[in-house]
This record gives structure tokens, C-alpha cells and sequence, in this order.
């Protein structure tokens, strides 16, 4: 089972939401690239922290599992952590080996949190705490950028430092810091997060040429190539997705 929880005020502009996942598992969990950074307890009980994915990875099941963790906003990460991003992009790492050992401390009332919005909220308490003695100092001009891939993932990149008043060198280089890898591949993923919602949205009503459009691709078979790329499987294997030969829906989750 999964579900969301709402930050707490004073994170919410760091905080894109709380997640839990919870229930047992008997195969591979798939974890899709959404541009974000995650803050979280993994099924082992360690505090870790999941760098920005530039494709897709598994974790491995486990009878009793429960995930529960912060996503943080893209663009925000580096100003959380105070490290670059890209210095852990496709990487998990230990809270202690980016925060320091007061944050390992201050862990020890995650692990003792029961169910999973304890450990939401658990996480939440550390990283004020974390942040109490610490002024994220967030780059107003990636984040500008990021929201306007948001709205149109295909912008160009030179149209991008254009509207932010900074050069395409500085926007590519800020921008690798902040997010942990440059615009162009974060308008891959947000597109592709686009055609998730709406496979979500059109439920068994899916038609492929249509959605394609919709969600920004050239056609078809550019989506095809795309999902093949970012979550090693076809659109119709997608959660949500419905083959139209088998009109079964697939068991991955994201």
C-alpha cells in the first residue's frame, strides 16, 4: 500500500510530500526517475538518502517491507544537503555520510517509529531539527528553469537561460549542482511523469497514438523508445497501463 502525507508548513517549500509504502513484497520493486531527491527509512531500518535517478532501478523484496520518506522538491536538494546532487546522482547513501553524525543521532527517533506516518513524521522532526541551525540557500534561477520544464519539457535550453538571465554554460553547470544532472534530461523525465498521470487518468480508455501527444512525445514511437529508456519496460507494462491485445494490467509499481 501506498500513500502521500502533506509536509509540515515550514518544509513545505523544501518538502514536495511525505510517502510510505508498506505490505509485503515478492518481487523487485521498480523505482521510476521523478527528478527529486528522497530523504528515507529503508525496509532495513536505515536512514538514507536516494540521489536523483537519471533511469530506472529495482530494490529487492522483502516479506515485511516498509519504505517510508521525504521527497524533496527538484532543484532543492543541494541547499538541504549542502553538497552538489550530482555528487550522488544514481546513488543511495547514508544520512550520516551527507549530514554528519549529529544527523545519525538525531535518527534514532526514526527507528523507533512503529508505523509509517510515525516514520513520515519521524523524518520530518529530523530534518527541521537538521535545518534549525542551517539557511537553505536554494538557486532561485534552476528552480525558475525547473518550473518552466515543468510546463513545457521540450523548451529548449537556450530559451531556458534566456528567460533566467544567466548563460546556457552557467544554467547547465547550476543546474547539474541543483538537480544532479542538466535540463535537458529533466524534461525527459518530467514528460515521462506527465504520461504516468495521464495512463493514470484515462484508466482503460488508453490510446497510445493520442497519449503519445498529449503527453509531448513525436509520436508513438518516440514514447515507446522513452519508457524503454527510463523504466525498462513498454507503456503498456506501465502501472495502469492496459495492453490492448491482452487487456491485462501490469503487477510493476513505481
Amino acid at each position: 500500500m501506498y500513500k502521500e502525507y502533506r509536509p509540515d508548513r515550514p518544509l513545505a517549500p523544501l518538502v514536495e510530500c511525505g510517502w510510505a509504502r508498506s505490505g509485503s513484497a515478492t518481487r523487485p520493486l521498480r523505482v521510476m526517475p521523478d527528478g527529486c531527491v528522497d530523504l528515507f527509512l529503508s525496509s532495513h531500518g536505515d536512514v538514507m538518502i536516494a540521489g536523483p535517478a537519471t533511469t530506472f532501478y529495482d530494490l529487492r523484496p522483502d516479506k515485511e517491507c516498509l519504505f517510508a520518506g521525504l521527497r524533496l522538491r527538484p532543484g532543492t536538494a543541494a541547499a538541504v544537503v549542502g553538497h552538489p546532487v550530482n555528487d550522488f546522482t544514481d546513488r543511495q547513501v547514508p544520512v550520516d555520510s551527507v549530514f554528519g553524525v549529529r544527523a545519525r543521532l538525531m535518527a534514532e527517533k526514526v527507528f523507533a517509529a512503529t508505523t509509517p506516518s510515525e516514520c513520515v513524521a519521524a523524518l520530518q522532526n529530523m530534518l527541521t531539527g537538521y535545518l534549525a541551525d542551517a539557511e537553505p540557500l536554494i538557486d532561485t534561477a534552476v528552480t525558475r528553469a525547473i518550473a518552466m520544464l515543468q510546463r513545457c519539457p521540450d523548451r529548449p535550453v537556450s530559451g531556458l537561460a534566456a528567460a533566467v538571465d544567466i548563460s546556457e554554460r552557467q544554467l547547465r553547470r547550476r543546474f547539474t549542482s541543483a538537480v544532479g544532472y542538466g535540463p535537458k534530461r529533466l524534461g525527459r523525465i518530467v514528460r515521462f511523469q506527465r504520461l504516468l498521470d495521464l495512463i493514470h487518468a484515462h484508466g482503460d480508455r488508453v490510446r497510445w497514438a493520442e497519449l503519445a501527444i498529449e503527453a509531448n512525445y513525436a509520436d508513438q514511437a518516440h514514447m515507446i523508445n522513452e519508457c524503454l529508456v527510463l523504466a525498462g519496460m513498454s507503456p503498456t507494462a506501465l502501472p495502469g497501463g492496459v495492453s490492448v491485445s491482452s487487456n491485462t494490467t501490469s503487477s510493476a509499481t513505481s
